[in-house]
């Protein structure tokens, strides 16, 4: 009786796999019923919705690698088959076996229904943690290896932070005490590796604030007066966290010396400031040490422990501020450029506009505007995928041209959610992104990466504008002809396209927008879907902000 109660419970299961599974693409029909079966349905599974994955994207004309989903599609089939043969044979240790690489490569099947854009600034920052880790150049390489196999072309190693350096002690910079046993310079080495994978390496520096530790750092500890200060006079932040003052002279002329000792001394193709702002505690809740006020008394008459919410004077003071970031700003790339013109400058920035001059004082628009910087990478960290995100990017976008590179925080997310969110940027920035931090990124985030979304190299537009523009060129193109073998384009109206498409890019006066590309239709008598006119949309939207860096 209970060995009959076992049979009919198995029975049972069997037959709500098989309601489930039924519509399954590759389904096997078994004559016996055993609980392994579960295996081969756990396999099917993971080829239906892979093969669904690749329908999706053919039916929005997605550019995939026909031949890599072939490759793998062929090997799903050859192992498929085996986990057949070993149920009919009771070799249940091979059946799973064969069932675990099957969904193995059901997955990478998967990674290929995603484009892998052309033309893109793909980044993550090195954090000093991970690089002290590495701990020798055999380190180092085996890092810059995944890096190089998922196709990043740029890191931003943690250089200067804390008042230290990675680099051996100098006149200017303390090393940090973790790379004190290195046999060779931790930099040197780290740009000569990544020179040989064609990576470029720009550096991360600190600049406001000096500790994270609740106390202060090297730098307060021997000028304690150049700490930032709250309007009760304390120094450490809500986060722990201590910063110098802005509108001390002294304190950005012994920033600005590190950094020029830094471009002066190693092959950087670029400086990352980190940290060019007041404290985003609250709104303006710091700068009240003593030369803030000095200066601002001076320039207004006003003193700021006078000034109350929401009126002409706060204005005042908060513009005020946000000035000092500026110049601070201004000058550093002033000093650095003369040290080497074509050195790349970038800030990490609050995301949104104007929520970052309200927290921290961080007028990033205008430093991109006045050619400050060459780039920024707003820090949109969040597991809100659909609202923060969507919103921070599309409202800068709209406001500014130049160049943003969202961040996405790796510590934040799943593997997961972290595919879905470079999906994302992709669609609404496809020019770049940048992913924090190293400390966060496994070797499978690697190798996913390189299977999918980050498959094809990328160029970085301004190293290449001709061979950019034509990779970009092939592949509107390219997904022209898809729209065309759909029978959702004529031909001739495909040869107009093609023709418009040159136009802009041969334009100097980079013209194209969604209106004058829906007036060009309208004129030429074009015919398309609304599906297929969103598609060459984006497609020109992408265009478009990789000429407007040149």
């Amino acid at each position: 009786m209970k060995n009959f109660s076992f049979k009919l419970i198995i029975f049972l299961l069997i037959s709500i796999i098989l309601i489930f599974t039924y519509n399954t693409a590759a389904y096997f029909k078994a004559e016996e019923y055993r609980p392994i079966l579960l295996e081969i349905r756990r396999a099917e599974r993971s080829i239906r919705e892979a093969e669904n994955k690749l329908e999706q994207a053919e039916n929005k004309f997605i550019l995939i690698d026909k031949n890599l989903t072939a490759e793998i599609q062929a090997e799903i089939e050859e192992n498929y088959q085996l986990m057949i043969e070993a149920y009919q044979q009771n070799n249940d240790p091979v059946l799973k076996k064969n069932a675990d690489k099957v969904v193995e490569q059901a997955e990478q099947l998967a990674l290929t229904a995603v484009e892998s854009r052309e033309v893109q600034l793909r980044a993550f920052w090195l954090d000093s943690r991970t690089l002290a880790e590495a701990g020798s150049r055999e380190g180092i390489q085996e890092l810059l290896d995944l890096a190089a196999q998922a196709n990043f072309n740029v890191i931003f190693p943690e250089i200067y932070f804390k008042g230290e350096s990675i680099i051996p002690d100098n006149e200017l910079i303390k090393q940090d005490e973790r790379f004190k046993d290195w046999e060779e310079d931790p930099l040197k080495v780290l740009i000569e590796e990544a020179q040989q994978r064609n990576i470029e390496v720009h550096g991360w520096v600190w600049v406001f604030n000096e500790n994270t530790a609740g106390e202060a750092g090297p730098i307060l500890k021997q000028n304690p007066e150049w700490a930032n200060k709250n309007r009760a006079g304390d120094f450490i932040t809500y986060h722990n966290t201590s910063w110098l003052s802005p509108a001390r002279e002294d304190v950005r002329k012994y920033l600005q010396q590190r950094y020029i000792y830094l471009v002066e001394n190693y092959d950087l193709d670029g400086i990352n400031l980190d940290y060019i702002r007041y404290p985003d505690e609250y709104h303006g809740s710091f700068g009240y040490d003593q030369k803030n006020i000095e200066l601002f008394i001076e320039k207004t008459g006003i003193n700021p422990f006078n000034i109350e919410d929401n009126t002409e004077a706060e204005t005042q003071w908060n513009r005020f501020r946000e000035s000092l970031i500026t110049k601070m700003v201004r000058e550093t790339a002033q000093l650095l450029r003369e040290v080497d013109p074509d050195l790349k400058l970038s800030a990490d920035v609050l995301p949104g506009l104007t929520e970052a001059r309200y927290r921290s004082m961080q007028d990033w628009g205008l430093w991109l505007e006045e050619g400050y910087l060459d780039f920024v990478l707003p820090m949109t960290y969040t597991e809100n995928m659909f609202s923060e995100l969507e919103r921070w990017i599309k409202n800068d976008r709209q406001r500014l041209s130049e160049p943003i590179y969202p961040g996405i925080a790796v510590f934040m997310l799943t593997e997961t959610q972290l595919l879905r969110q470079i999906e994302e940027i992709n669609a609404l920035n496809p020019n770049g992104l940048s992913l924090f931090a190293a400390a966060h990124l496994k070797e499978k985030d690697f190798e996913v990466l390189a299977r999918g979304l980050f498959r094809e190299k990328a160029l970085l537009a301004e190293n290449d504008k001709n061979k950019a523009l034509n990779q970009l060129s092939d592949g509107i193109i390219n997904r022209l002809e898809l729209i065309k073998k759909a029978d959702k384009i004529k031909a001739d109206d495909k040869k107009i396209i093609e023709k418009y498409l040159r136009e802009i890019i041969e334009s100097d006066q980079k013209n194209y927008s969604e209106e004058n590309f829906l007036n060009y239709l309208e004129q030429k008598s074009i015919t398309l879907t609304a599906q297929i006119k969103d598609v060459l949309i984006k497609d020109l939207d992408y265009l478009n902000d990789i000429l407007t860096l040149y």
